[in-house]
């Protein structure tokens, strides 16, 4: 084994380990009224209105390169990104493991005539060697779920023509929450892994990715949403939630910025 791939297999061994640090208690799954890992799909339903992020107009910057203009969205959710600039993409395939959220996707598509979409249902692994050549393949905030770091970069960077554009937050999603873990469990959560790994593995794959710091992909959300949402992750009941609601009004939610990668290919 020479030194690159020693480096490269130190780095993919503590991004599974760290990432493993996130499990929740037993003790604490087995008492949680709801699933900390349930969502619900009107809570990331797409934001039509004001300014893309950065991410989306890093998509449509790569789009404009190709004429088919068409995008591998994994991990797509209910279209909070890839629909907003739907205007921009002729064709979508939208791929998730829960099936409500491609459902909402799907409804709310048609109300964009021009974009051709299609939606598969699954884990991206397994549906990976199925997958065609897409102009862009874009995927935000599921890097953090994946167990294989590099196999799950390298499936993205495969099936692009023209780049991939990857968003998540500059520290685990749950980072944010850690003072909340504090409060109501007296439990300490973990800081790693973070995107300085995620940039570190691209690099070691001969990518070059353009870094940018900013506010995530927009979705309708509410005040009261949110505490609901908090709650199903610290594993609380409803009782809980004026506390939660003032721990949210308090600002104890930690700052965890969004970062935007992208990786273009120069014979794209």
């Amino acid at each position: 084994m020479n030194a690159d791939q020693a480096v490269r297999d130190e780095l993919g061994s503590r991004w599974s380990r760290e990432l493993r640090e996130w499990a929740i208690p037993d003790d604490l799954l087995a008492v949680a009224p709801d699933s900390p890992w349930s969502f619900d799909p009107r809570a990331f339903s797409p934001v039509y209105d004001g300014p893309l992020n950065r991410t989306q107009e890093a998509i449509v910057d790569l789009l404009d390169r190709s004429p088919s203009r068409s995008v591998l969205d994994v991990g797509a959710g209910a279209g909070a990104c890839v629909l907003p600039i739907g205007s921009f993409i002729q064709s979508l395939l939208a791929v998730d493991r829960d099936a409500a959220m491609l459902e909402m996707l799907a409804l709310e598509s048609e109300s964009i005539p021009q974009l051709l979409v299609e939606t598969r249902v699954g884990d991206f692994f397994a549906l990976e060697p199925d997958l065609e050549l897409y102009d862009v393949v874009t995927s935000q905030n599921v890097v953090y779920n994946v167990d294989d770091l590099f196999g799950f970069l390298g499936g993205l960077i495969a099936h692009a023509k023209v780049g991939v554009v990857l968003e998540m937050t500059l520290y685990h999603p749950h980072y944010g929450l850690n003072l909340l873990w504090r409060q109501f469990h007296q439990l300490e959560r973990p800081t790693a892994p973070s995107a300085v790994e995620v940039i570190g593995a691209l690099v070691m794959m001969g990518m070059t990715p353009k870094v940018a710091l900013g506010a995530g992909v927009r979705r309708a959300s509410d005040p009261a949403t949110q505490v609901i949402s908090t709650r199903r992750r610290l594993c609380l009941t409803p009782r809980e939630d004026v506390a939660i609601q003032s721990a949210l009004e308090q600002g104890l939610v930690l700052p965890n910025p969004t970062v935007t990668l992208v990786c273009e290919f120069a014979d794209g």
